[in-house]
């Protein structure tokens, strides 16, 4: 446009140098200049042809219903919220749901299990006209959405009511167990509104077969409570099994709140098997952090002296074959000090090696020695970018290492926050089989600090766990896994483990419903499928994968959740249309009276 505008101011120029200096026509030639000028900007315009931006007000409205399971959960307004978002609407407007994805309107029961308005508005906003949401406030995305966007929309606010409810938040529950050991769960309840009793029943069961009843106590409404209960050794045979905790309480208006399902799956074989030799404080906080994130059974073995060998948990003596035989058959072998050579031997499973000072490999570089990052270009970085590392007290040592081929470093540290850096962790992959070692010492200390230091300890060993025993190049087991327990109303997630995913795999699934499904990966090897509640054993038609998945009939959707602050009046929506200036109508009569007004003006000075 800056352009356009030179040139004008160029040809006015050029017409006053003709008309006051050439022809010397003094006021007249003012105006005839002036003429010229018009004109020719006119005809400059409509040979360039510049758009500019305007602004259209006004439309249909577009009417965006909250279609998530909160609305219709005891003490909702569906059908309200039904009747407001059609009189909204009326006969010329869009109405549509939303809840995880945004879909045309229908009046089926809400069946999302999250609700994320951000895409909605967005859409909405793009076709022009008003948008108004009509929800209940209990959105999944409103505190993530710039504010701009929220208020770019009218609201329609229908909280529900808060109705006497129990619900069970939460299982823990291991995911492998041994077959001799008993099964330690965690249960979290939520109370809301004036429940008829403090205590409840829960019940544990397997398919028809009870495991336990028990009476739980209830926390004061609202509140949350944790209460802890253990399935006895021998409860549960060896293979994969799916629990159903049950809670029943007096006055409870929402019962779909009540149930929650978890998979755990006991073996005779230990999935993380930890050497610890000599016993210290790192392989103890090292063992009791690995049961807490690796989702696997664990087992701990001790050397407390020459030739005698004793379970960490139950400190219960036990045979050195035994403890070789665990070794082998271990999904990872964790080694504390300077057994590895003697139980590791012919291993091709994934170890974890943590060398200690006392080691006849190497010595040890004793002081303080400050963790800095996770090296960048290490296949932890990731998983450790949230980590804090100034805040974390110093290791006791590291135990030099040379690096050898193919070896990358993970942390790094140096002594006194100053010096030469050296390896704090090193890693490596050989033909599928993958290592990590521990060349510092005094990690425990993480652990034993707590807060921020104890996150960063527990996201090293998941972290280090996920690597090892997860393979690109050679995947462990079925190459195609699934979610194991979703909730109600989001999508089971299937995943190719391997490089690269196929463009479409058919599954069949069995147990409370039956049929196939496609399987359509995306660049990262997912693929979604939105499935009923209920469990569901599936196996792809080719063969060579299974497993079982459950879809829970619970929906943190039917739990009373916080209810977004109505944002600020929305502005007059609008559009930007772009109207380039040949579609200005009146540049072309511009153009032609002024050019006729100036030859009129010549004519009647007697000017050619």
């Amino acid at each position: 446009m800056l352009g356009v505008i030179l040139v004008v101011a160029a040809l006015g120029a050029v017409a006053a140098f003709v008309y006051l200096d050439r022809e010397r026509l003094g006021a007249e030639g003012v105006g005839l200049a002036a003429l010229r000028t018009v004109g020719l900007g006119a005809l400059v315009l409509l040979l360039f042809n510049p758009a500019r931006g305007v602004r259209v007000t006004g439309g249909p409205p577009t009417v965006l219903l909250d279609a998530s399971l909160s609305m219709a959960a005891a003490g909702g307004s569906w059908a309200a919220a039904l009747d407001t978002a059609r009189a909204l609407a009326g006969n010329d407007g869009l109405l549509l749901r939303f809840g995880m994805e945004v879909s045309p309107f229908d009046t089926l029961e809400p069946a999302d299990g999250l609700s994320r308005v951000g895409r909605a508005i967005s859409e909405a906003r793009a076709r022009g006209g008003p948008v108004i949401v009509v929800s209940d406030g209990e959105l999944s995305d409103a505190r993530t959405l710039p504010p701009t966007l929220l208020a770019g929309a009218s609201w329609v606010l229908l909280p529900r009511d808060t109705a006497a409810s129990a619900a069970l938040l939460d299982v823990h529950v291991p995911e492998q167990a041994l077959v001799r050991d008993s099964i330690p769960i965690t249960v979290t309840i939520g109370t809301w509104g004036a429940l008829g009793a403090g205590t409840a029943t829960l019940e544990v069961v397997e398919g028809e077969r009870r495991l336990q009843v028990l009476e739980v106590e209830l926390p004061p409404p609202p509140g949350t409570a944790r209460r802890q209960l253990t399935l006895a050794p021998g409860a549960l045979r060896q293979g994969e099994h799916v629990l159903r905790f049950h809670l029943r309480a007096e006055g409870d208006a929402e019962p779909r709140d009540n149930v929650r399902d978890r998979t755990v799956s006991v073996t005779d074989e230990p999935g993380v098997v930890v050497i610890v030799d000599p016993p210290d404080w790192e392989g103890r906080f090292l063992v009791r952090a690995l049961r807490q994130v690796s989702g696997a059974s664990v087992r701990g073995y001790a050397r407390p002296e020459s030739g005698r060998w004793v379970e960490m948990q139950s400190l219960v003596p036990v045979e050195e074959q035994a403890v070789r035989a665990a070794a082998r058959r271990a999904g990872l072998l964790v080694v504390r000090g300077g057994a590895k050579t003697q139980l590791a031997e012919n291993r091709r499973g994934p170890v974890w090696n943590w060398p200690a000072g006392s080691d006849s490999l190497s010595h040890f570089y004793a002081g303080d020695w400050y963790v800095e990052r996770a090296t960048p270009t290490s296949p932890l970085a990731g998983r450790l970018a949230g980590v804090a590392w100034d805040s974390l007290p110093p290791l006791s040592g590291v135990v030099p290492l040379a690096l050898a081929s193919g070896e990358w470093i993970g942390l790094t540290a140096r002594q006194g926050r100053r010096g030469v850096a050296r390896p704090a962790l090193v890693g490596s992959e050989r033909d599928g089989r993958r290592e990590l070692t521990t060349v510092g010492g005094g990690l425990w200390r993480w652990a034993f600090r707590g807060g921020a230091a104890n996150e960063a300890y527990r996201a090293l060993l998941a972290a280090g766990v996920d690597w090892l025993l997860r393979s690109e190049v050679a995947p462990r087991g079925s190459p195609l896994t699934a979610s194991g327990v979703v909730p109600r109303g989001v999508p089971v997630a299937f995943r190719w483990r391997g490089r690269p995913a196929p463009d479409s795999v058919v599954v069949s699934l069995a147990g409370d419903s039956a049929g196939t499904v496609v399987l359509r990966f995306d660049p990262e090897g997912t693929a979604l499928v939105s499935l009923e509640p209920g469990v569901y054993r599936w196996a792809t038609v080719a063969g060579g994968a299974s497993g079982v998945t459950v879809v829970e009939s619970y929906s943190s959707e039917f739990v009373p959740g916080a209810v977004m602050s109505p944002p600020s009046a929305a502005a007059d929506a609008f559009r930007l249309l772009a109207v380039p200036a040949r579609q200005r109508w009146w540049l072309f009569l511009v153009a032609l009276l002024a050019f006729a007004g100036e030859w009129a003006w010549r004519q009647r000075r007697g000017l050619p």
